[in-house]
């Protein structure tokens, strides 16, 4: 959400929403950043199908009681389809609603489902969930100025980047953005009672039953993972991670099964264009092209309902961690996040200036009590135990530092005093054979440039494989999926607002020198 952070240098922010005009601001605060700290969740996604018990699956809002924990308090997997209801009239529309709130998700009897809804988190709420906001949703959108904003459509024009095109990708949302999304029942649940999100109308409901079988298989497949580390057998600890990350069903995560690649010549590529399967091409050579192409059928012989689940529920679990643990005993207007993927999460945070970076989230705690009582429930607790540290549904520090420059997801940096500790990571670069430095990135930042990256991989045409030499765009800056401002904050889209419903406070801006 906010691409450069540096201690000393730059303060939090924070963005506001004025439901009266319609307009997102982001606030320069007083509080100076000292330091930034990421978190990492253990297993998320074997985590997510364990079935393991956590104190924290429940509705946070109504009561701290065992009375409102969803499903007794643990992450069911859905079993087989039961049945589906689609709304034809309005008492199919009202089961659905009622099957969705029914009080039985506050016990073991609860329903799992996967129901497709409109909906929105309410207005007067907003600016509880806009730092940081919890629909995390696919969403189609058009690369123009009036949606992306004029700083990185002009960034991408600058940079011949292909602009005014329709693109689909997972953001932050403050709502379905009047369209229909899925969702698992957990996840909708969450939204509902501790969200304010309200429906908005419903298109149809398809029901399971639930079982926790696997949590035996996950609790031990973990404890031999971190066996494995212990006794530094990399293949064996690799082995037993394939292992339970494909055994919630790989093809919900296959990209290869829903389209295909091939080397083509120029004739046969714009063959390939004019096609309605066309998806994207990269020039490789004079007369070779590789072709990105939709499939027309594709086979799958296991569950999709697994995979939809399991990847729900992380996306839930991700968001009970910030918004019933962090959100409720930390200080949130001295922190701000950074950066996230899937399974770790980075936040800027004002802290104690007088002492180092490795102070974690110590300074900001403003519920000492509750972050006592329930710290336990997520981070280690147990010095220089393995066991604890990785334990299921839990999450550990994984770095800290005293800057962090964000491009986008999954491109970053993260600098501390020791140099040997800085990481630069970049999603499709090949750092071993590409010499990536923070000079590059900064430079990104200020002056807009890009730096090409050269990265090798086999290719195979008329069964001669050859290794082809592909040179690409390694550190572009654009980042598409929120709005940026040229103050390097970013905000989410939001129904019914454009890019120039964004602004940002002037004072305090320096650049990423």
């Amino acid at each position: 959400m906010h691409r450069v952070n540096r201690s000393g240098i730059d303060f939090i922010k924070r963005l506001w929403y004025d439901k009266d005009n319609k307009k997102v601001t982001v606030l320069t605060t007083d509080h100076r950043i000292t330091h930034v700290v990421g978190v990492d969740f253990n297993f998320l996604y074997p985590s997510d199908m364990s079935s393991e018990p956590h104190q924290f699956i429940k509705n946070t809002q109504q009561s701290q009681s065992h009375s409102c924990r969803w499903t007794g308090g643990k992450m069911y997997m859905c079993g087989s389809q039961t049945d589906k209801i689609e709304v034809d009239d309005d008492h199919s529309k009202q089961n659905i609603l009622r099957i969705i709130n029914n009080k039985n998700r506050f016990t073991a009897d609860g329903q799992l489902f996967i129901a497709e809804v409109k909906g929105h988190i309410q207005e007067d709420y907003l600016n509880d969930f806009i730092n940081f906001p919890p629909i995390l949703r696919n969403y189609e959108f058009t690369t123009d100025e009036r949606t992306i904003g004029s700083y990185m459509y002009s960034h991408m024009k600058d940079n011949t980047i292909k602009t005014d095109q329709k693109q689909r990708k997972l953001t932050n949302l403050t709502s379905a953005m009047g369209e229909f999304m899925a969702f698992s029942s957990y996840y909708l649940w969450f939204l509902i009672d501790d969200c304010h999100f309200i429906i908005d109308d419903v298109k149809q409901i398809v029901l399971f039953n639930k079982h926790d079988q696997l949590n035996s298989f996950i609790k031990e497949f973990t404890k031999n993972r971190i066996e494995a580390k212990l006794d530094e057998n990399k293949g064996q600890e690799q082995f037993f991670k394939i292992v339970m990350n494909s055994s919630y069903d790989s093809d919900g995560m296959n990209t290869e099964k829903y389209h295909k690649v091939k080397m083509m010549n120029r004739k046969q590529t714009e063959r390939a264009i004019r096609s309605n399967a066309f998806m994207d091409e990269q020039k490789i050579s004079e007369d070779n092209y590789i072709v990105q192409m939709n499939t027309e059928h594709c086979s799958c012989k296991t569950p999709l309902q697994v995979a939809f689940f399991v990847l729900d529920n992380a996306k839930y679990w991700y968001l009970n961690f910030i918004y019933n643990f962090m959100y409720k005993c930390l200080d949130i207007n001295r922190i701000h996040f950074i950066e996230g993927d899937i399974d770790s999460a980075y936040w800027a945070i004002s802290g104690n200036p007088n002492e180092g970076f490795t102070q974690w989230f110590n300074a900001v705690i403003s519920d000492r009590d509750f972050y006592n009582d329930n710290a336990k429930y997520f981070f280690p607790t147990i010095k220089s135990d393995v066991y604890d540290e990785k334990k299921i549904l839990g999450l550990a520090i994984e770095r800290q530092g005293t800057a962090m420059y964000a491009l986008a997801p999954k491109n970053y940096m993260i600098e501390t005093i020791y140099c040997a500790n800085t990481k630069i990571k970049l999603k499709g670069v090949n750092q071993k054979s590409n010499k990536i430095t923070k000079d590059q990135i900064v430079d990104c930042i200020n002056e807009g440039k890009i730096t090409k990256c050269t990265n090798m991989r086999l290719g195979q045409k008329n069964h001669q494989m050859s290794q082809l030499s592909i040179e690409k765009n390694g550190i572009t800056g654009i980042h598409n999926k929120i709005v940026v401002l040229e103050n390097q904050s970013c905000c989410p889209y939001m129904y019914g607002l454009t890019a120039k419903d964004y602004s940002y406070e002037t004072g305090g801006l320096s650049s990423a020198k």
